[in-house]
C-alpha cells in the first residue's frame, strides 16, 4: 500500500473465503477492521465476495486470489501476495473444505468397501492436506513477527471430528486429522506467540450442508454462517491466554490434562 495511514492494523487470510462459512467470516472480519484475503477456486464467486466487502471496507483492504489449497506453491504465493498487499499477516482461517468429490452426483454416500480412490483422496487431499499448506505457509511470516493465530475449521458436526460415523470414511479420517494436526502444531509454535485452534461449527447452513443429511442428524436445527463468522471474530479477539472449550465437547475430549 501507498498510504501508510490506509495500512490495516489487522491482516487475515480466509481459505475457502468465497462461499458459505469462510464467506461468512471473511465479511465479518473486514467489518471489524481487518485486511482480508480472500482465498477460492472461483473467480467469480471471489469478485461476488469482495463486491459485497467493498460496500463498507476500502479496496486497498481486499485481495480476493483464485487458488487452490490442494497446491503448495499457490499456498505459497497466497502468503508472499498478502504480505506485498498488506505488509503483514496475523490470522489464517482454514474455511475451505468439501465432504465428497466435488464433481459426485450421488445422493446416497459410497460404503467404504466400494468408495472409489479417487474420491478418498479429493477429500483428504483438500480436507487435511490443504489445511497442512495453508498451515505451514503463514507459519514463516507469523515466526518473525512473534506473534499469529490460526483457526483451523473442522467438522460440520463434532461428531464428524471426534467420532467416526458410516458412510464417511474419508471426511471423518480428514477432520480427525485436522484436529491432530491443529493440536501438534499449537504445541509447537506455542512458545513462539502463535495461537492454533480447531473449531467445530456444528450444523450450518450453507449450500453444502443444504445438500446432505446433516440437517435430518440434528433434527433440521442449523445456524446461519453469518451466526458462526460472529463466533470466530469473537474467538480471535480473545486474549492469548484463553482456550475455549465449549461444554458440549466436553464428553469427547475425555482428560486433557
Amino acid at each position: 500500500m501507498a498510504n501508510d495511514e490506509k495500512m490495516p492494523t489487522k491482516v487475515a487470510i480466509v481459505t475457502g473465503g468465497s462461499s458459505g462459512i469462510g464467506q461468512a467470516i471473511a465479511i465479518a472480519l473486514a467489518r471489524e477492521g481487518y485486511g482480508v484475503t480472500v482465498v477460492g477456486t472461483s473467480r467469480q464467486r471471489i469478485d461476488n465476495t469482495l463486491s459485497q466487502m467493498a460496500q463498507f471496507t476500502p479496496p486497498e483492504m481486499l485481495l480476493g486470489l483464485q487458488f487452490d489449497v490442494r497446491q503448495a506453491d499457490e499456498m505459497e504465493a497466497m502468503v508472499k501476495m498478502t504480505l506485498a498487499q498488506f505488509g503483514r499477516l496475523d490470522l489464517l482461517v482454514t474455511s475451505a473444505g468439501l465432504g465428497k468429490k466435488s464433481d459426485s452426483v450421488r445422493v446416497v454416500p459410497h460404503p467404504t468397501s466400494t468408495l472409489p480412490l479417487e474420491d478418498w483422496q479429493e477429500v483428504i487431499d483438500v480436507n487435511l492436506t490443504g489445511v497442512f499448506l495453508s498451515n505451514r505457509a503463514v507459519l514463516s511470516a507469523m515466526l518473525a513477527q512473534g506473534s499469529g493465530h490460526i483457526v483451523n475449521i473442522c467438522s460440520s458436526t463434532t461428531l464428524h471430528g471426534l467420532r467416526g460415523q458410516p458412510y464417511a470414511p474419508a471426511y471423518c479420517a480428514s477432520k480427525f486429522g485436522v484436529v491432530g494436526l491443529t493440536e501438534s502444531l499449537e504445541a509447537e509454535v506455542a512458545t513462539a506467540g502463535i495461537r492454533v485452534q480447531a473449531i467445530f461449527p456444528g450444523p450450518v447452513l450453507t449450500p453444502l450442508v443444504a445438500q446432505t443429511a446433516l440437517l435430518k442428524l440434528f433434527h433440521n436445527r442449523s445456524i446461519s454462517p453469518d451466526h458462526f463468522a460472529r463466533s470466530v471474530v469473537s474467538l480471535v479477539q480473545h486474549p492469548p491466554d484463553v482456550t475455549v472449550i465449549h461444554p458440549h465437547l466436553l464428553p469427547f475430549l475425555g482428560d486433557r490434562s
